[in-house]
């Protein structure tokens, strides 16, 4: 079966991608970055405590801020690239169009949640900013920075979804199953047609028909 690609994207879907790619690309590095120190601040705290019988001041404290760096950063990043878990025993049955069009108001409503999201967190992370929210622990260690993170990473995470409900409600592919490369609009090619048997097929006929063309002339 031949592969059938999608028109490509208006002018308005490709800044759409484009945006969508530099807030999530950089978050999600970020969200990479924070991944690996965390790994080496739990590897260096369980060496400290086992090789001097104590564990880093603040590096329990520092890696809880890590972990929620790791995850909210991480949710746009996840959007964008069609990472996040899904179930498709009622959509993959649907007609395409109305499956993109469910998976748009999927979005959507998730957009309205991550606002009431937003909301919170946000009166939370001013809250804790004016009291100078600390943990109690080996050191006291401020919390309201990763509240700040929380809210930021739900931000992107709105966008995202965002312009994930604009182009399911459109009918077009959302993004990160994309096939079409939004900034020049040409086919991707890991999803460009592939040939064929019937093509090959066709393709040895011709040639065939034309060498005996040849040889009659």
């Amino acid at each position: 079966m031949e592969t059938q690609q999608s028109a490509p994207p208006d002018r308005a879907e490709r800044v759409l991608r484009s945006a969508a790619g530099a807030i999530a690309g950089p978050l999600g590095a970020l969200g990479s970055i924070s991944t690996v120190a965390m790994m080496i601040g739990i590897t260096a705290d369980v060496i400290s405590r086992n090789f001097f019988g104590q564990s880093i001041a603040g590096l329990l404290e520092f890696t809880e801020t890590l972990l929620v760096t790791t995850v909210f950063l991480g949710l746009a990043y996840a959007g964008a690239t069609n990472a996040h878990v899904s179930v498709d025993l009622l959509s993959s049955k649907l007609p395409t169009g109305v499956s993109r069009r469910m998976g748009g108001a999927m979005w959507l409503l998730g957009a309205a949640m991550t606002v009431w999201f937003i909301d919170a967190c946000w009166q939370r992370a001013v809250q804790s900013t004016q009291r100078g929210e600390v943990t109690q622990g080996l050191m006291e260690w401020p919390v309201y920075p990763a509240r700040w993170i929380i809210v930021i990473g739900l931000i992107a995470f709105l966008v995202i979804a965002l312009i994930n409900a604009y182009l399911g409600l459109r009918g077009r592919l959302l993004l990160g199953e994309d096939e079409w490369d939004p900034t020049t609009g040409d086919p991707r090619p890991e999803t460009a047609a592939v040939p064929t048997i019937e093509d090959d097929a066709a393709g040895v006929a011709a040639a065939s028909g034309a060498e005996r063309t040849e040889r009659n002339a």
